[in-house]
Parts: structure tokens; C-alpha cells; sequence
């Protein structure tokens, strides 16, 4: 498309229905804007459609809160149009008259958030958390329409609701999460502590919703490439139908979008301007109070278990796992704070994690309870897995937020929050060697996208303009292949 057509979207119906009366389509001068939201933090997603009323809809076809919404639009990413039709309205806010005219935004989430809020679990639950995840959104809960893209967690669980609702169900899964495929046992040599014995893995879930469906992976298959370790093949099947909506501009090498890159000035290039950054920000790089307070560097937790008095200490340091995860950028260790007068202040544990364990709670059998006693002949299935997950997975979420930033791009709402985009920030050196070097090498590359906002404006250009705003985080600094000055040993 013409350089000058970057941005251009054009709505192509708008139609509102609920149930027992006729579906009402919405006319394209009544739509003014309408904004889509999705977060891998957020098991649902939202939207907002701006309402210019001159024909008393609002109260001819009285909105009240559920009807559904479907929208269409087309952009320069999309021969096909993209729908958007698991939409509910949550709320009428900022209505205006004025004159003969009024103006209003209908607030928009998805139906499961609206179901969510009146179910609630009493039954007990068992098995895999992926199949637990499965079971929360199948009819018999929330009785979502999309499909479930996920991964098997490690561990079997066995919980009481106690009366939860089926998303915050979901909630304390993710913390108990562990990817199959992690190195998670073993303790390391180098721990120098006279009590505390030392444990290695990594963990930690996102469960979300995009416009494709429901999603529920570890964060090392987000982070890791269609061929790495940790990779899943539902993810993979996830990132084909991204690349099947525009194979132009989607790396299969890296199953990532773009690269999107910042204007390089003077550049005989040309570059295609649907790519070009238009705004980037890097809202946090280096944190360390915050790192320190929820241990990301290193975790000392204490376990007692209650059922049969063994009390235990374990250290929990991320850079004795970082080589067994999967990583963004092309940093090859974990960046650690520099030695002081006491020693490396990356060694010392800055978390104090005090955790009550109870492996005989689901367990009727006379013998012994824990899985990992040598003598014992029928181990628990669903023992308590805590040491496993609790501080590695705190530590590898708090790793995922070490560079956290935002960019500006012209609109593409193939993009889903969870997949992966390949930035290019221009490098700031002087002329002469920004030729040998026309990127910043450590600000570059591939990020996580945590956040997206697709923003439609149909008042703008002839049909419409579509801006999309992508809030990105990963783990590590740098352009993979090419090595990174942080983090060196």
C-alpha cells in the first residue's frame, strides 16, 4: 500500500444484538473510534467504542448491559476483514448532549468476565492445571466460545475452591505452574551456607485472552523460538496462524513480527513506513530496590512440614538456572549487582519465603507421604510441590520485567498480546560509526508483547486510521547471535 496509507482502516460493520430481539447494525457514521485492549496480566480483554447519537438508538433499542457486539475492519495488514465478535457491554460512560446530538462510549469486555462474576466453584479439583484450566472454561463454568491453546504443567493438583470463582481459580494455578521441560531438581555445589541446601528451575505461567483465543503457557515456551527447548507446540500453532495472516512481514526464524524499526535520519533507505517506529520508551531498565524486596536475584525459603515436624532451608540464585531457560535477547548470563564491601550483593538472599508443607493432605495411605523419600513404596501423587515453584517463579516473572518498554507503530491488529515483535532502535553514535553500526545492539531486538492496544479512528483520512501501541518486556539485552556487554561473566 502507498507509503502515505500506513495507517488506514476502514470499518466494515458494526452490529449490536441481544437476546430475543432483532440484531441492529451500527451505520459508519456512528461509529467515531473504537479501541481494543489485551494483556497476558488479564484473563480477559477489553474494548471501548466511541457513539455519535443522532438518532436516539441508546433509548430506541434500549442498551442495558450483555448485548453483544460484533465489529469488522480492514487494514493494511489484512486482506480478509478482522472480526471482533466476543464482546459484551459492560458499561455506558461519558455520554454528552449537546443540541440535537449525544455522544457516548460503550464500554466493552468479554462475556466470560460477565459470567465469571456469578459462578462459583464448590467442587473439588484434580489433575494436570492445564486440564484444570480446560475445565474452568468448558460449559460447565464459563462456557467460553474460543478455543484453549495451552501447555501441561509438571505437577498434578488437588485443591478445594472453597466458593472461588473460575478466574481466580486460574490465578492460583499460574503460581503453582511448573513447564514440563525445566531442569527443576538438583542442588548446586557452590552454595556455601551451613543450613540451607540449594535448588534450581525456573516457573511461572500467563493465562489470557486474544482475539485468536485463551492461552495458558509457561513463560519460557513465550520466550523461547519455535525450535528452543521449551518450545510448545500449541503455542507454535498459535504463532503459524499469525504467520498465515501476512507471511510478508512475520520471521519464521524467530516466530516474531517485523522488525519494526526507528527512522534512521539521513538514510538513503526507504524503508516500508508500515514498519517505522513511530514513538519508543523504555518505561524501566534497572531496578534493584524492587529486585532485591521480591527476589529476583536470590530467594531463602523455609519450609516446615507440619504433619511430620521436618523443618528445611533452601537458597533459591537465578544464575545458577539462567543457562536452562529460555531467553529473548543475546545475553548469556543473568546481570548481577556489582561486589561491595560485603561481597557480591547478588549471592545474599534479599527474600525471606516462609511456607508450611502438608504432603499427607491428600494422601490415605499408611506409608510414607513425600514423593521424594527413597523408602517410600506408593509416594503422593499431589504432593506439595512449593520448593519447586515458589520463589523461581516469582524470580523468573520479576527477570521477565528487566527491559519494559513502549513503542508506536502504525496499526496492525494481527499483532496479539503474547507474541513476539523484532524491534530496530537507531544507534546514537556519531555519523561515521553509526555506519558500521546503524542499531543500538543492546536495546534491539526481540520483545514479549505484554500489552496491546489496537486504537481505530474512522473520523481520521477518508476511511479511517488504525495506531497500535504495544507495551514490550523481556528478560535479557541484546540481539541474539550478536553478544551482549551486559551480563559478561
Amino acid at each position: 500500500m502507498a507509503e502515505q496509507h500506513s495507517s488506514e482502516a476502514k470499518l466494515i460493520q458494526c452490529v449490536i444484538s441481544k437476546v430475543g430481539k432483532d440484531s441492529k447494525a451500527l451505520g459508519s457514521d456512528m461509529i467515531a473510534s473504537f479501541d481494543v485492549h489485551e494483556s497476558i496480566e488479564s484473563p480477559f480483554m477489553t474494548a471501548f467504542l466511541t457513539i455519535s447519537d443522532s438518532k436516539n438508538f441508546i433509548n430506541d433499542y434500549p442498551i442495558e448491559g450483555g448485548e453483544r457486539i460484533r465489529v469488522e475492519v480492514k487494514s493494511t495488514f489484512s486482506e480478509e476483514p478482522i472480526v471482533y465478535d466476543n464482546f459484551v457491554v459492560d458499561k455506558i460512560t461519558a455520554r454528552i448532549i449537546k443540541n440535537k446530538k449525544q455522544a457516548y462510549v460503550l464500554n466493552l469486555t468479554s462475556p466470560e468476565a460477565l459470567i465469571n462474576e456469578g459462578v462459583r466453584v464448590m467442587d473439588p479439583l484434580t489433575g494436570n492445571p492445564e486440564a484444570i484450566v480446560g475445565k474452568m472454561l468448558g460449559k460447565e463454568y464459563l462456557a467460553a466460545t474460543k478455543e484453549l491453546f495451552s501447555e501441561p504443567s509438571r505437577f498434578e493438583i488437588k485443591m478445594n475452591p472453597s466458593r472461588d470463582r473460575p478466574f481466580d481459580i486460574i490465578a492460583k494455578l499460574l503460581k503453582k505452574s511448573v513447564s514440563a521441560k525445566t531442569d527443576y531438581k538438583g542442588v548446586n555445589s557452590t552454595n556455601t551456607t551451613e543450613t540451607a541446601q540449594q535448588v534450581k528451575g525456573s516457573a511461572g505461567f500467563f493465562f489470557w485472552e486474544t482475539r485468536r483465543g485463551f492461552m495458558f503457557f509457561s513463560i519460557d515456551a513465550m520466550c523461547d523460538d519455535a525450535e528452543g527447548k521449551f518450545s510448545a507446540p500449541r503455542l507454535n500453532y498459535v504463532r503459524e496462524l499469525a504467520e498465515n495472516s501476512n507471511k510478508e512481514m512475520y520471521n519464521e526464524k524467530i516466530s516474531a513480527w517485523g522488525p519494526y524499526e526507528e527512522k534512521i535520519a539521513n538514510s538513503e533507505l526507504v524503508p516500508d513506513q508500515r514498519f517505522l517506529i513511530s514513538e519508543a520508551a523504555f518505561v524501566t531498565e534497572v531496578d534493584l530496590l524492587s529486585s532485591f524486596r521480591k527476589g529476583k536475584y536470590s530467594s531463602l525459603m523455609v519450609f516446615f512440614n507440619h504433619s511430620t515436624g521436618q523443618y528445611e532451608e533452601y537458597v533459591y540464585k537465578i544464575k545458577d538456572s539462567y543457562e536452562n531457560m529460555a531467553h529473548l535477547g543475546g545475553q548469556e548470563s543473568v546481570s548481577l549487582v556489582p561486589a561491595s564491601q560485603k561481597g557480591e550483593l547478588s549471592d545474599f538472599p534479599t527474600r525471606v519465603m516462609t511456607m508450611l508443607l502438608d504432603h499427607e493432605a491428600w494422601y490415605n495411605e499408611p506409608g510414607i507421604a513425600n514423593p521424594e523419600d527413597n523408602k517410600a513404596t506408593d509416594p503422593n501423587k499431589f504432593a506439595d510441590w512449593q520448593k519447586y515453584y515458589a520463589s523461581q517463579g516469582a524470580a523468573r516473572a520479576e527477570l521477565l520485567k528487566n527491559q519494559v518498554g513502549v513503542i508506536e507503530i502504525p496499526g496492525n491488529p494481527l499483532i496479539c498480546a503474547g507474541d513476539k515483535v523484532d524491534i530496530r532502535i537507531a544507534s546514537k553514535l556519531a555519523d561515521e560509526l553509526r555506519k558500521t553500526k546503524p542499531y543500538d545492539e543492546e536495546s534491539s531486538g526481540v520483545y514479549l508483547v505484554k500489552d496491546t492496544r489496537h486504537f481505530f479512528n474512522f473520523l481520521k483520512g477518508v476511511n479511517g486510521s488504525c495506531d497500535s501501541k504495544l507495551t514490550l518486556m523481556r528478560d535479557s539485552y541484546g540481539v541474539k547471535d550478536i553478544p551482549s556487554n551486559h551480563g559478561n561473566k
